[in-house]
């Protein structure tokens, strides 16, 4: 009887000690339905146009590899996938947690159909009711086209590369996007024969803040439009392979856009000669960027008597051959023409009117009503020294005085 007691005992302690240890589930294996397997291409022909909103309640199953990711910050909830028919993006109800080169299985059951400015997505999809994950490491290589080849119905959402472009000259020195206050901003990309598209970043981009290259190479990206306008989204700062020279002979000698709404940025300085009336910046109907210079002498409802000038930072020409100097711009009501100088001798801090022997350039001026004009290509040879400014001179009387707008001030060789 003892020894059957003490076997009871036995079985007791061990039964006790197994039922005590902890034991991990494996997690349950997502058991998508399959239905009809379809290609996006197949998808796509399912879109009945623009503002069109189509649920589908059934199981249509597709496969595809996914072409960018939400890590870099220029996608929020949102990836592009791709298969031999084409490509097309979609549109997530939280962090979808896919990365660039899943190979994944989209069940579109309870998704919507439709487009954001045109551009065909999938919207309304759990990424963890509607998308399996079957592989990593499946990524897709980008399709070379030229801009003349890209076409929005054929190219729309495509994963591609574009060779022999650059950075329009109005964004140089600019960053891809505000990521000071977090907005998303265009960029003009050209190419050699004057072709252009925009590349849109998010302000939360990791490289939002990184400067615009200044030179000519390749940029790899998803091709997006919206509305009539093709956009180019950037994966990663080190798709872009800019190293050659540009279209255009190289990265402009001084360079002044306003796109930073600041009038002396970038070592840009105001001389007040008489009274108080600065240049400014504004961006109301804007022609070149976002922003402009501007100077205006009617201020508290009468006009206030000023001479103002806006003067370079010192650019060194000396060993420039053919220097040439440009800028746009419009003006409107009466008052004195603005005026046109260059020094080589200007100490960069005093009064003008004062200091430094200026000469007065011959520039192509707008004809009014807020016109926008070149100035034409100013020859800048005769002026090619190691210390050369150039200058704007606005005057206004106490009875009238024009608005002068100012815009893509440049000196190039």
């Amino acid at each position: 009887m003892r020894t059957i007691k003490q076997l009871l005992l036995i079985t007791v302690i061990i039964t006790s000690t197994s039922a005590c240890k902890k034991t991990y589930e494996e997690p349950p294996e997502n058991q998508l339905p399959i239905g009809n397997v379809i290609t996006i291409a197949d998808l796509k022909d399912m879109y009945s146009g623009p503002g069109s909103n189509l649920e589908i309640n059934e199981d249509y199953s597709l496969y595809a590899n996914v072409t960018t990711e939400e890590t870099n910050g220029n996608f929020y909830k949102e990836a592009f996938i791709q298969d031999a028919s084409g490509a097309i993006k979609l549109v997530f109800s939280s962090a979808c947690g896919l990365y660039i080169g899943d190979s994944i299985r989209l069940n579109v059951n309870g998704t919507i159909l439709n487009d954001y400015g045109s551009l065909i997505q999938v919207d309304n999809i759990d990424p963890y009711t509607n998308v399996v994950k079957i592989a990593t490491n499946k990524s897709v290589e980008p399709e070379l086209l030229t801009m003349q080849q890209l076409n929005t119905t054929l190219h729309q959402s495509k994963l591609i590369r574009l060779d022999n472009v650059e950075f329009a000259t109005s964004d140089l020195n600019l960053t891809f996007a505000d990521g000071v206050n977090l907005t998303t901003t265009n960029r003009n990309l050209t190419d050699c024969g004057g072709n252009s598209v925009l590349v849109r970043t998010s302000g939360y981009a990791n490289f939002a803040k990184d400067t615009i290259p200044s030179l000519n190479g390749s940029i790899t990206g998803v091709m997006s439009i919206y509305n009539s306008d093709i956009q180019l989204y950037i994966r990663d700062i080190n798709e872009i392979d800019m190293i050659e020279e540009r279209c255009t002979g190289g990265v402009p000698l001084l360079l002044k856009n306003f796109e930073d709404e600041n009038a002396i940025s970038g070592g840009w300085s105001i001389q007040n000669v008489s009274g108080n009336i600065d240049w400014t910046t504004n961006t109301a109907y804007s022609q070149f960027g976002d922003a402009y210079g501007q100077i205006s002498n009617y201020t508290g409802g009468g006009n206030s008597s000023c001479e103002t000038w806006l003067i370079s930072p010192s650019v060194d020409l000396s060993s420039v051959t053919n220097p040439v100097f440009s800028f746009q711009n419009a003006y409107k009501y009466n008052g004195n023409s603005l005026e046109v100088y260059v020094s080589n001798d200007y100490d960069g801090t005093s009064d003008p009117s004062l200091q430094g022997t200026w000469n007065q350039l011959q520039a192509t001026l707008s004809t009014g009503n807020f016109d926008w004009v070149s100035s034409g290509n100013i020859d800048l040879t005769s002026y090619a020294g190691s210390n050369t400014y150039v200058a704007f001179k606005y005057i206004g009387s106490s009875s009238d005085g024009s608005t002068w707008e100012i815009d893509e001030i440049m000196i190039t060789e």
